[in-house]
């Protein structure tokens, strides 16, 4: 009887926030050899959790493939700051800092750049994503390019969103739970 009592299951609430962004753009890219400046259309998606989404301040990871079109994928890894509006799909924003392996162009482009990605993110899970890629963590060619990129989360549309979206179209179940409004 004190077993049953001691082993009984409790509720979880480990609920982590998540995010599913598809979206497209465009970079500029600096090559070195040859001296030139590459312009390309971009296609982009990521997939990442996170702590819960109840905080005010959400850290986790974020993997993200970006295929210049003209050029090759980049594919990274990175930590993901974000506030807890983003994670709730509302207002808010995100900041990736991590690599990218670019494994096209035999590493004349910087085989292993560092990534800095800003996202801004809008209701309805729309967000704007801001990216550089700087140096070289091989210590090869160090690289240096920029790109923006329009993306779609599906996730902050769906089972993340709550806020100010949640008058025209309620998510009576959101993931980690709805956030008590400030008293």
């Amino acid at each position: 009887m004190v077993s049953a009592a001691i082993f009984a299951p409790r509720a979880a609430h480990a609920d982590v926030t998540s995010w599913l962004a598809l979206g497209g753009g465009y970079s500029i890219e600096h090559t070195p050899v040859p001296l030139a400046t590459d312009r390309n259309t971009v296609l982009s998606y990521s997939l990442g959790v996170g702590t819960t989404p109840q905080a005010n301040w959400v850290v986790g990871g974020i993997f993200r493939a970006t295929s210049l079109l003209t050029r090759g994928t980049d594919i990274g890894l990175a930590a993901r700051f974000a506030t807890g509006g983003f994670a709730r799909g509302d207002w808010g924003g995100a900041l990736d800092v991590g690599v990218v392996g670019r494994f096209w162009r035999d590493g004349a482009d910087g085989d292993y750049p560092l990534r800095f990605v800003g996202t801004f993110g809008a209701p309805w899970g729309l967000q704007l994503a801001v990216g550089a890629d700087v140096w070289s963590i091989s210590g090869g060619t160090p690289a240096r390019g920029v790109f923006a990129l329009f993306e779609i989360d599906l996730l902050r549309l769906t089972v993340m969103r709550q806020g100010s979206t949640n008058g025209p179209w309620y998510n009576p179940s959101p993931a980690g739970g709805p956030v008590e409004p400030p008293k």
